[in-house]
């Protein structure tokens, strides 16, 4: 979803920027999928990670994807061990892949629960999974560095953050003096 790119920085410098791949932002969305309490308690009554439900839904969009022909470059079944289709796909055939689960043109009976016959909740694990992608991506995660899987509280910055970098976020700070509004006059009339 965010591939590697290069920064220019002048008119004879520039400078490569990794990718979420790189930056191993999976493993944060596979983290907050599995941390979401709310979904663990109310909708998956199961004990398989909500992250491994959602490999599955993802394996649906892929196979969808593989058997419409759609897929240049389609994985032959031998080959996928140790992942699920979605997992062998190149990077533009996975966005395409997820396209159908969020346009919800497959049968809502294949999914496990709770995504089975939810369509709610597969529109919504789909916007989900792009977001958490890109939260993962320019928040201070992958400044954490050795700490980032952890719980929050044993976290500690240790490095700058790429996506600090590219979008001149100076980091965190006890306050900046910044407009807070304005000041208000009252009138005399009670209003």
């Amino acid at each position: 979803m965010i591939p590697p790119t290069v920064r220019h920085m002048g008119l004879s410098a520039a400078e490569r920027v990794p990718g979420a791949a790189e930056l191993g932002v999976h493993l944060y969305v596979i983290r907050e999928l599995n941390q979401s309490v709310a979904m663990r308690s109310s909708m998956n009554p199961t004990d398989v990670p909500f992250s491994k439900l959602t490999a599955v839904l993802l394996d649906i969009g892929a196979d969808r994807l593989i058997r419409t022909g759609q897929a240049p470059y389609p994985v032959p079944s031998a080959s996928l061990s140790g992942g699920g289709p979605f997992a062998l796909l190149a990077r533009t055939d996975r966005l395409r892949a997820a396209e159908p689960l969020d346009r919800l043109e497959f049968s809502l009976h294949l999914p496990p629960p709770p995504y089975r016959n939810n369509p709610a909740l597969v529109q919504v694990m789909m916007n989900s999974i792009h977001q958490l992608t890109l939260f993962g991506y320019y928040s201070e995660w992958y400044g954490y560095g050795s700490t980032r899987l952890p719980p929050a509280a044993d976290r500690r910055l240790e490095g700058i953050p790429p996506g600090w970098i590219q979008t001149g976020y100076p980091g965190p700070a006890f306050g900046y003096r910044d407009l807070r509004g304005f000041v208000l006059k009252r009138s005399k009339g009670g209003g």
